[in-house]
């Protein structure tokens, strides 16, 4: 008895010792809800009028985690008439942060009622940086209800339930939705049927085109259900402009199916409905209200009634994204100017517009995502779709069951397909983008609806627990395994100095070199107090908006930056200079012992090795770009090729500000490494040339046999969901292409297992140790797209 209650309080003081972070130790697939009241206090700013009262349901911010079959996924829905921009960005960051996940695995909606907030950081800030009063956009709930939301989704983790069946069933919704749009005998936009049409000539034109199914997906625990999920596209107001926040028809139509199935969570997102009002069937009555929530819980029921339960493990369970960027109207930036003027209901419906704009205009795209739950298809989608889109997705998969969720990120506001564009009407006359928006999105949403689910998301042991068969489940043990790696790293390169005291590098400028469209500038700066970096940085002539940046790492050779400068003797080398034709930023530093560096002596610069020195000094030639004006510090890359190439992965794996690698020869296997008898025997083993003083001197101690603790894969998997491109020719003597595809299959299932499956690539040209013209041109095609960046210039082989 003494001995079990010696190990009850042994067990006890482990609890309190090492917490779960809050987190059920459960296997298999888990769902936990969250439900936070999302409705401002009185006298808040909601999208169009200062808040005088609330609703009896009010507003609700309602969601779900789904954990066990790779990081946990977050879907929420929240009471509020658009999120967009930088605070899209805030709501993904915080509630990924909560559930122990990474943001692209968050997807954020609105249901649009109009009597509601508005969220957009971005907007926010530049009103402010006008002296404007930011009025509906003003911040200050928005970080309430995040920290409601971050302890809710907290609480819900601590009791998940079991995931054994998904849920599918549909129901027509009879006199709800009409299209907005009513085309005259021209084909124009002849009447604009909005959500409350008093006009009876206007209320008696047909439908038209809308979607008339309302989907549900609902997740049981065997017989007991967890959650529904309901989606139908429809603008979602009755009337408004009240001072009351409320969540409408839609809000009323859930509340009722709440109380209809209590046991479950009830979660409604809208579709593409931005063509589609409830307007033919509502003159603005207040009466309506009621009796569209009516027909909408009924068309609800009818789903609920149909729904066919599924049998689900994580195996059937997966989520991808596609990112995308739009091409904005190219009158935006006059919004400028009239917001100075304009009052606040313009201002509400404008602002988001410019700071998009401004977002597009640094490549930051958005992110179209699609949760895969076995033939279930649920696609997530930004701004204000036309239901083209939500009845061509339908269409495209109609073996499976494919369902929309619109109003994601709200600061693209309108989108329509590209026939709208020449039928005037308001929808396309407010709308940011352009009639190139229908190939994109379509593009994104076909690739997604296509593609198979990855069938080694959990079995791939670089996703599973150490010595376990348990795949990770959470951000944080993904964090820990990656931990483990970086130490096993650092026990033969060494461990990098702390950079928190670290200033702003002093750049002392020596000789200039005037190109057709960039300057070469010849830099010294000090790394710390021992070493310093020598390097090339190159700046175009013309930059639109802030440009992306290259850390270029040259190959083996006394040039040493001269090397990617095109300066040296052999062809295709010329990596800088070539970046900065097109338009990039560029450093190029000497690695030690070349170039200028090339009496460094390793033996007093303070560093355990040479590579940790480059790292070093490659990760404070970073410093420099983050701090140039005329660099954008969220794109920023690194290419190199041979000793650069392996480099690039080892800066990459040190520095998380790297956003794309482009490797070209750098790496195999260590397994793979072969440099025949005659090199073994000349550097005293396998391994022995990477054990020279300007390399990893630790391995000496290894040698002959060395059996190296860290790996390349575990290298580029620790650098994953960041996109890596290998350029591995098949006839390299240096690193065994038999290698890179082993390693490659290795490293792939950690990219599906995040949602990345595209953001590794590896091409093999039937070259030797090279980086031709051919496999440049896609490699730097592979960073264009990332950064969404369109070059300056192209060079001759990309024409």
């Amino acid at each position: 008895m003494k001995f079990f209650k010696f190990s009850l309080y042994l067990f006890i003081a482990i609890l309190y010792l090492f917490p779960l972070k809050g987190f059920a130790q459960e296997k298999g697939l888990t769902l936990a809800l969250f439900d936070v009241d999302a409705t401002p206090p009185i006298g808040s700013l909601l999208a169009y009028d200062p808040l005088e009262k609330k609703d009896d349901l009010g507003l609700r911010a309602k969601g779900v985690v789904i954990s066990g079959s790779g990081l946990p996924i977050v879907i929420c829905a929240i009471d509020w008439i658009g999120i967009a921009n930088e605070s899209q960005d805030a709501f993904k960051s915080r509630l990924a942060k909560a559930a122990s996940t990474i943001p692209s695995r968050v997807a954020v909606h609105t249901l649009h009622q109009h009597d509601a907030p508005i969220s957009d950081w971005g907007a926010e800030k530049i009103l402010k940086e006008a002296d404007l009063d930011p009025k509906a956009y003003e911040s200050s709930f928005d970080k309430v209800l995040l920290d409601n939301l971050d302890r809710a989704i907290i609480n819900a983790l601590k009791n998940p339930q079991p995931i054994t069946h998904i849920g599918t069933g549909k129901g027509i919704v009879e006199k709800v939705a009409s299209n907005r749009r009513i085309l005259g005998a021209d084909g124009h936009v002849a009447y604009t049927r909005t959500s409350s049409t008093k006009d009876k000539k206007i209320r008696d034109f047909p439908e038209g085109l809308i979607d008339p199914e309302v989907s549900l997906v609902s997740f049981w625990n065997e017989e007991e259900p967890l959650a529904v999920f309901s989606y139908y596209a429809v603008h979602p107001q009755s009337y408004y402009l009240t001072k009351i926040a409320n969540p409408d028809f839609p809000g009323i139509a859930r509340y009722m199916r709440q109380l209809a199935v209590p046991d479950a969570m009830h979660v409604h997102f809208n579709g593409a409905g931005a063509n589609v009002t409830a307007g033919k069937y509502n003159d603005g009555a207040k009466i309506n209200r009621k009796i569209l929530a009516e027909r909408l819980a009924k068309g609800m029921e009818a789903a609920w009634k149909s729904t066919v339960k599924t049998k689900i493990t994580s195996d059937d369970v997966y989520w991808q994204q596609e990112p995308i960027l739009l091409s904005p109207k190219e009158s935006l930036p006059e919004i400028a100017q009239e917001m100075r003027t304009q009052n606040a209901r313009w201002l509400t419906n404008n602002v988001q517009k410019l700071a998009w704009y401004k977002r597009q205009a640094l490549g930051k795209k958005i992110d179209i995502s699609c949760l895969t739950i076995a033939d279930v298809r649920i696609l997530h989608l930004p701004g204000e779709l036309f239901v083209e889109y939500q009845l061509a997705a339908k269409a495209e998969r109609e073996d499976l069951f494919v369902t929309m969720a619109a109003y994601g990120d709200y600061g693209p506001f309108y989108i329509g397909p590209s026939s709208a564009y020449s039928q005037g009407g308001y929808e396309v006359g407010t709308s940011p983008v352009t009639a190139a928006a229908e190939p994109i999105i379509m593009g994104a949403i076909k690739k997604m609806l296509h593609r198979e689910i990855p069938d080694d998301i959990t079995k791939s042991p670089m996703v599973l627990e150490s010595e376990s068969k348990n795949p990770l489940r959470t951000l944080d043990q993904w964090e820990a395994k990656k931990a483990s790696w970086k130490s096993n790293m650092a026990s033969i390169m060494g461990t990098l100095p702390p950079r928190g005291h670290l200033e702003k590098p002093d750049l002392i400028y020596g000789d200039s070199a005037v190109a057709e469209n960039y300057t070469k500038h010849h830099i010294t700066f000090a790394s710390d107090e021992r070493n310093e970096v020598t390097a090339f940085l190159y700046i175009p002539h013309t930059i639109k908006a802030k440009a992306p940046a290259m850390l270029v790492l040259h190959s083996t050779g006394d040039l040493g930056k001269k090397i990617v400068d095109d300066q040296g003797p052999r062809k295709n080398r010329g990596l800088a200079k070539e970046l900065a034709q097109r338009g990039y930023v560029v450093i190029a530093p000497d690695y030690p012992s070349f170039g200028e560096q090339k009496d460094h002596d390793f033996s007093k610069d303070g560093f355990e090795s040479g590579t940790l020195l480059a790292v070093w000094n490659h990760m404070r030639s970073v410093d420099v770009l983050t701090n140039m004006k005329q660099v954008d510090p969220d794109r920023i890359g690194v290419i190199g090729h041979s000793l650069g190439g392996h480099n690039a992965l080892f800066v990459a794996a040190h520095d998380q500000r790297i956003k794309a690698v482009v490797t070209s020869c750098g790496w195999t296997p260590f397994d793979y490494y072969d440099i025949g008898e005659a090199g073994i025997k000349n550097y005293g083993g396998r391994l022995g040339p990477w054990a020279q003083d300007r390399y990893m001197p630790a391995i000496k101690k290894l040698l002959p046999e060395a059996q190296l603790p860290f790996d390349f894969t575990q290298i580029i998997a620790s650098i994953a969901p960041r996109p890596v491109f290998t350029n591995a020719p098949l006839n390299d003597s240096n690193f065994s292409v038999k290698g890179v595809k082993a390693g490659i299959a290795e490293i792939q299932p950690v990219y599906n297992w995040l949602g990345y499956p595209d953001n590794l690539v590896v091409k093999y040209p039937n070259v030797d140790h090279d980086f031709p013209e051919n496999i440049r041109k896609e490699a730097y095609a592979f960073l264009d797209n990332f950064f969404g960046y369109t070059p300056i210039k192209k060079l001759e082989f990309e024409k």
